[in-house]
């Protein structure tokens, strides 16, 4: 079951948004999904997972006109009380309700995760995708120190984190363009970004931008 259909756990969800560590880690993935959609160029978006509207927003703000689906009418409830300038409507991502080849641009940021059935999911992206279409992924790492932990987090106990090697094969109909990864994290969570010392540390979110051929 997806921990975010609970309706107390999406109600706190936006609360670590607000957190001075929830801001760090956010303006971190912020700038690697910005370098790899930085020559995309403002267009329809389908985002799948959209949530609370959080990456809505951001997707908004650099000039894409979103249409957000999300499985949980709680998350959607919120994103709506929010006034987030997107369409969001229910949707699940394993069907999702458009045609074959109807989209140019799909996002899904750390949905993946959480889903009953990866590999569906997939190929529902590949099939509603068009040729030539562009895939922004996000995506928590299962070897990062919140993977490895994940079991502690009621949020992402349940959840099955992805490694590099595990979303390449995933992703072997796609031609990856581009993989960027940050969020380093110390055994006591300490940000390292930016840092020598990260050089040895696994990072929390990967980020890839891959393309249908």
């Amino acid at each position: 079951m997806n921990v975010f259909l609970n309706p107390e756990i999406a109600h706190s969800y936006d609360d670590y948004y607000q957190s001075d560590f929830g801001k760090q880690v956010d303006n971190i993935e912020q700038d690697i999904i910005g370098a790899l959609i930085k020559e995309l160029r403002g267009s329809e978006m389908l985002e799948l997972g959209c949530g609370t509207g959080h990456w809505s927003n951001y997707f908004v703000k650099k000039g894409f006109s979103v249409t957000g689906i999300d499985i949980s009418n709680a998350m959607l409830d919120i994103a709506m009380n929010k006034k987030v300038n997107a369409r969001l409507k229910i949707g699940d991502a394993q069907n999702i309700p458009f045609r074959d080849q109807s989209v140019q641009i799909i996002s899904s940021i750390t949905m993946l995760e959480f889903v009953d059935d990866q590999d569906k999911v997939i190929n529902e992206i590949w099939r509603v995708l068009k040729k030539d279409g562009w895939l922004i992924l996000g995506c928590l790492n299962k070897n990062s120190i919140i993977g490895i932990n994940k079991q502690h987090d009621e949020s992402f106990r349940d959840a099955t984190f992805l490694s590099v090697t595990d979303i390449k094969a995933k992703l072997e109909k796609f031609e990856i363009l581009q993989i960027k990864s940050g969020v380093y994290l110390t055994t006591d969570y300490q940000i390292l970004d930016g840092k020598e010392a990260n050089k040895d540390v696994e990072p929390v979110f990967i980020g890839i931008l891959a393309q249908k051929k």
